[in-house]
């Protein structure tokens, strides 16, 4: 029994670990674009699910965890009703949002998530004789083992999806000085954004990451107009969906680019300076539980024993 548990407690660890780390591997088809497109050596992003052409390794851990995915292709379409495809839909927008574009990754998550689910009742299951519990307690105990086990990979991907939008925000206003910088100089929207790209590839790899997919794809045959649409619904970062309609829209009526930009570029600068003064702001009453906490603590160790002290002088009278 106890050889059980502990298989089935490594085969949770490894499933869980394999789904995301496993994404992104360097790639031959990238660094042939980049000798063709300028001779130069593009930056790889370091952080994980942001190759833009990772190749797919982990065909043994998509073969492992088909069974239990409910996805029967890679298209989402499984036979079913529409509300399944609307499903896949928002589950492929949130990983693409969360730097995890590969095919194969929508059937990772969802194998992870019922893989977990079905793998951590059967653990607790098993270690539940030593615990002496009851069988109501122990019905509870797997109802929430199973709920962990779905809800822990959609909130890894929701917090791996909200950190990397914020980095791209924070980015934000700097890459449009420099854009402004480089339009002033005599470079169109796609040269600037490739020097922006390679600029930005060791401070903001994500934002990085992005500018050169849209020039990539730009080189690749699609309209400047369609890559940076392209760009806004990738991403889903409001700031940028309000940049690609300036973009589109100062191209459509020939209007100043780079006073376009500086005026955005300022305006998404205060935005920035807000949210920190609002999260400034939130500090005290954030560090209030604490500091009353360690009060308490505090208070019971100088307090405490001559408490105790007066306690026994007053029971010996």
């Amino acid at each position: 029994m106890q050889f059980l548990i502990i298989g089935l407690a490594i085969v949770s660890a490894i499933t869980l670990a394999a789904a995301l780390t496993s994404l992104p591997v360097r790639s031959p088809t990238r660094r042939r674009l980049a000798r063709l497109a300028d001779g130069s050596r593009i930056p790889v992003p370091q952080a994980s699910g942001e190759g833009l052409f990772a190749e797919d390794s982990s065909g043994w851990l998509i073969k492992l965890l088909k069974p239990v995915s409910r996805q029967g292709g890679k298209d989402g379409k499984d036979g079913k009703d529409g509300k399944e495809s609307a499903s896949h839909g928002y589950n492929r927008q949130r990983l693409i949002e969360a730097g995890y574009r590969r095919a194969s990754a929508m059937v990772i998550y969802s194998g992870t998530r019922h893989a977990l689910a079905i793998t951590l009742p059967i653990v607790f299951f098993a270690m539940s004789p030593a615990w002496n519990l009851s069988n109501f307690q122990l019905i509870v105990l797997l109802c929430m083992a199973a709920a962990v086990g779905l809800v822990l990979p959609s909130y890894i991907v929701d917090k791996k999806r909200k950190a990397r939008k914020m980095d791209m925000v924070l980015g934000l206003p700097d890459a449009l000085d420099l854009m402004v910088v480089c339009v002033e100089a005599g470079l169109g929207i796609n040269m600037s954004l490739q020097r922006i790209s390679k600029e930005f590839a060791r401070t903001h790899k994500t934002l990085s990451s992005e500018f050169e997919l849209v020039t990539l794809e730009v080189r690749a045959g699609k309209s400047t107009t369609q890559a940076l649409r392209t760009l806004a619904e990738r991403t889903g970062v409001d700031e940028i969906h309000a940049l690609v309609a300036m973009l589109v829209q100062t191209e459509r009526f020939g209007t100043s680019l780079a006073d376009t930009l500086r005026v955005h570029a300022e305006s998404l600068r205060v935005q920035r300076m807000q949210r920190a003064e609002e999260l400034a702001g939130k500090a005290p009453l954030k560090m209030l539980f604490p500091t009353l906490l360690i009060f308490a603590a505090t208070l019971m160790v100088t307090v405490g024993p001559g408490f105790l002290q007066l306690t026994a002088v007053f029971r010996d009278r």
